[in-house]
This record gives C-alpha cells, structure tokens and sequence, in this order.
C-alpha cells in the first residue's frame, strides 16, 4: 500500500509539471532575439478552409507582446488566442472570406521571458480561401534612430476619395513593422493604388494619433497585375503639429516690462511689436508698445517694454499675427489675456544676459562676431567706447564695430580677425548702455577672456548632389554621429548641385539631402491627414569622416 501510495504522489507531481509549464530559469544572460520554427498554414497557401492559424517560437515568449504582435489583413475580428508552451494558435471562431488572400504579419514587438529580446525582423506569411494568392509586395526603409517595431500602414485608396481617407479614425488595409535596421516588406498585397503611412502607433490602436504618433507620409503608389513590385519607399519620422499657438500668461515685472509666453515656441518671424496691443477693459488704446525682444528663458516667451503703466489699472494684452512653426496662426479664442499694471518702478540698469564667448573656454574664430545678449531693450550711448578688446600678449587695442543685431543685442565684429592660440579680453564698458525708462550702470566693467580660435581644427566637405528632380530649393544636412548633441550643418545645394560644408569639428558625418519645398530649411516628414507627402530625400551610402586641417572633397550624393 505504502509503494502505490509513494507511485501516487509521483504521477501527481510529475502531472503537476506538465500542466504548469514555464520557461527554465538561471542560467546565462539571453541575448538572442526568439524567431519563428514553424508556422501554420505554410506560406502561399490555397483553398485554406481550416480555422486556425499556429506559430511555435524558439523560446518562451511573452504571450501579451505576442499578442499585441499578431496582424492579420484584412482583419480579422472574432478570433481568439489559445497557448501551449512555445506554441501559440489563433483560432477563428467566423468562418473567413471566400477568394481572399489574408496576410499574416508577426511583427517585432514580439519579446522573449528571460530578457524582454525582440524578435530581429516581423515575419509575414499570406494564404488564400481562394485557388490564387495576391503578389504585390512594397518595399522600404525607415530612416530614425529607433526604427524597430515601427508600423507601416497601408490603405487601398481604389474606389474611394482619396483626399476623405483619416487614419486617425479608419485602420489600414494591410499593416507590417520595420525591423531593427528600419527596413520593411509588405507583401500579398492586390493590384490597385495605396497610400502609406510610417506611424510609431504608441497605443498600438493601428490607428494614427496626432501629437502623439510620430509619423511620415510617402508619395501613392500602383501595383498590377505585371508590375507588382514598388521599392525604396522612404520615411522619415516627426511628430505633427496640429493645434495652434495659445497666448498662455502675461505678466508685468516692473511698471515698464511685461512678459508675454505662448503655449509652444513660436515662428519668430511672425512677432513683432505691432503684432501686439495694450487697451484697457473697454477697449480703448491704454498703453504704448515700444520694443520687443526675446526674453532669457523660456523659449516660447517675449518681453514688451510699454509706456508707463498705472498701479493695479486692468489692462489686456491682444496678440494677432503670431504662428507657430507649423504655419498655425494663433488661436482667436486664445489671442488675449488681461494682467493688472505693476507698482514696482523700473530701477535696474540693463546687463548682460549671454555672451558668444562666455565660459572659461571661450574661443572666437578669425573673422568671427561676437553675440552679446541684454535683458533688456537698451540705447547704445557711444558705440564706440561700449567694447573694447584687448590682445594679452602686447596689450594693443583691437578695433571693432558694433552693430545692433535688436532692441536687445549687439554683435562686436573685429576689424582685424583675431589670431590664432592668442589670448584676448574682452571690456564691456556698462556706462555706454541704458535702458527705455534711462537706468545705467555708472562705472562697471565686465570682463571676459577668449582666445583666438584655429581654423586648423577643422576640417570641410565638398561635393555634388543629384536626383532630385524640380525647382524647389535642394538642402544638405550634415549629422555629427560622434556628437549628437551637435546641431546638423546645413547648405543649400548651388545651381549646378554643388555644395560645400566649412568649419566643421572633428568627427564621422552622415549626409542626407531634401527637397525644401516649403523654403525651411528643415525636413518635413508629411501630413497624414490632409495627406501631402513628406519631402523628398536621399541618404548618404556611406559616413563621411572629417579631420582636422584635412578638406574631403568629391563627395557625391545621388538616389
């Protein structure tokens, strides 16, 4: 009795492992991505009358980002996932269309249990309830720094208006993912005309969420029944802008300041003191508007200086004219924004706020300005004495001009460039400054020291650009890929597809040229809806390695 006992316990413990299976612990670090051993039915497919489909993976896998991978096109609605160690099925509780190709995609959100890896590459299959599978196939690159697990969507605009169809609100017809290197493959796809869409779908709803969803349009395409094949569809994702600037605070510092900040940064060549104007709650004409000039910080603010204002007098502030940098004019409903006038009198004589040279390694090239910033409107009393710069080595003046680049800002242009390894100081002479309401500080002196930078540290790129076709103005940008802190050069490409970059640091570039059909200077990635396609572009081959004192030239850019 004690043995069948004993055997009794055994059968249930060894039952017990069978019916809870997980994946093996310990071990070493998983670094391999899970891939696909077998799926079910078998590519191309015909006459398919079964209800499931089956997929075993290489390893255990996280059954909700298995989940969450699986598209099927067109979609399937009643279906319903059923697991068994690394096997996953999906079983269709409907029966399917008849004469239908369905494409099956298993995108790279897939993960594994030990290390959250994810699969390389999405891995699509296509099968028919009908005796032909569909052949079209389209092919492409996503160009982001995180382009894996990206959406493609693609929609059959054949039939339809094209200009009615919002992926915000309808699903694609057929979907896929980039893999890591941001390539991707659409495939089964039926003849007719498509419009797509890279969409990094954050709520995995496979539908496009504005300011949300980062995105990029591609120009349509048309497969047939002969041409079947479209390739090197290319995206470059950004985030749309769809809302419009709001006038969002407007406060009085002192009894001749106010500080005006939107709801986002705006289009700086859209403001200006006349854009602006200051009328007391019965709308007439209270206070005057005499400069305007960007404020320290944040980026979306601006200082005013008005006319002396009264003590706790209600004023509103109304604003028209401003855009942001999408183009949108701002909100009427948002445009103004009362404040109470400040008792506190204007008393403190205008600094500096920031200066091109500041810090302790503070260089200027040969031929170069200096950009000094004041935190206020300011008269220039006596250009000419306001700075003064100073060689270290013999003590001999260097002449400048000083040119007022705003009401709050000067650039100080050495007559003769500066030399190079030199040190050199900088005098601001405060005296020679005052501000609206006549504040100045009497006898100080800033002081900054620089050195005269050595155009030896750098290196230049020149070369031809093609293959972009049209009148619109061509742009090359150049990305530091060893400082990506480093804001991309930018030159435009001269009429015979010349273009030249100068006075670059030290590092290995990545090229990329667009066509600036909006006159920019920056690439723009589409609209969804109203769909126009993003800007055409062409991606360097290969990185472009700078050194100092070296010009490489003979640098081709061509599709």
């Amino acid at each position: 009795m004690t043995d069948m006992r004993f055997a009794a316990v055994i059968l249930l413990l060894a039952l017990a492992g069978c019916a809870g299976q997980r994946p093996p612990e310990g071990g070493p670090l998983d670094t391999t991505p899970p891939e696909i051993l077998s799926i079910y039915p078998a590519p191309n497919t015909i006459n398919f009358d079964g209800d499931r489909i089956a997929v075993e993976f290489s390893e255990y896998v996280d059954r909700r980002s298995v989940e969450d991978a699986v598209f099927i096109s067109p979609a399937i609605e009643d279906a319903e996932f059923e697991w068994s160690g690394t096997e996953m099925e999906l079983v269709f509780t409907s029966p399917l269309r008849t004469n239908t190709t369905y494409v099956v995609t298993i995108g790279t959100d897939v993960a594994d249990h030990r290390n959250r890896n994810r699969m390389a590459h999405a891995v699509t299959i296509a099968f028919s309830t009908g005796p032909a599978i569909d052949r079209g196939a389209v092919e492409g690159r996503i160009y982001d720094d995180a382009p894996q697990g990206v959406m493609i969507f693609s929609y059959r605009t054949d039939g339809i208006k094209a200009d009615t169809l919002n992926p915000v609100v309808t699903k694609p017809d057929y979907i896929t993912q980039a893999g890591t290197d941001g390539t991707f493959r659409l495939t089964n796809i039926a003849p007719g005309t498509y419009r797509l869409f890279a969409v990094k779908d954050e709520y995995r709803n496979l539908l496009y969420d504005p300011e949300t969803d980062a995105a990029g349009a591609a120009a349509d395409i048309t497969l047939t029944q002969t041409d079947t094949l479209t390739r090197d569809v290319r995206f470059i994702l950004a985030l749309e802008d769809t809302t419009a600037p709001r006038l969002q605070s407007v406060t009085a510092p002192d009894d001749r300041h106010l500080t005006v900040q939107f709801s986002e940064p705006v289009d700086s060549a859209s403001v200006a003191s006349a854009r602006f104007s200051v009328t007391d709650t019965n709308g007439v004409a209270a206070l005057p508007l005499l400069s305007l000039f960007r404020a320290a910080a944040p980026a979306n603010a601006y200082s005013l200086v008005t006319g002396v204002q009264t003590r706790d007098s209600q004023y509103v502030l109304s604003a028209d004219g401003v855009r942001d940098k999408a183009g949108f004019s701002i909100n009427p409903l948002a445009r103004a924004k009362s404040f109470k006038g400040s008792a506190v009198p204007d008393t403190v004589p205008p600094g500096i706020a920031s200066i091109s040279i500041g810090g302790p390694s503070g260089t200027l090239l040969p031929g170069a300005a200096i950009l000094i910033q004041y935190d206020d409107a300011v008269t220039l009393l006596e250009p000419d004495s306001l700075v003064r710069i100073v060689a270290m080595k013999d003590t001999a003046a260097v002449p400048v001009t000083v040119a007022k680049t705003s009401p709050a800002s000067i650039a100080v242009i050495p007559v003769k460039p500066v030399r190079s390894g030199e040190s050199y100081v900088l005098e601001h002479h405060h005296r020679f400054l005052r501000d609206t309401a006549g504040n100045r500080r009497r006898d100080s002196v800033s002081v900054y020291p620089f050195t005269g930078d050595d155009p030896e540290r750098f290196g230049s790129i020149a070369g031809n650009a093609a293959g972009l076709s049209g009148s619109a103005p061509k742009v090359v940008q150049a990305f530091n890929m060893n400082d990506r802190k480093q804001p991309p050069l930018t030159v435009t490409v001269g009429p015979n597809g010349t273009f030249q970059f100068t006075m670059m640091p030290e590092g290995r570039y990545a090229l990329r040229m667009f066509d600036d059909r909006n006159g920019n200077g920056t690439h723009d990635a589409g609209r969804l809806y109203p769909h126009e396609r993003g800007e055409r572009f062409i991606i360097g081959k290969d990185t472009v390695r700078v050194r100092a004192r070296w010009p490489v030239d003979g640098v081709f850019l061509r599709e």
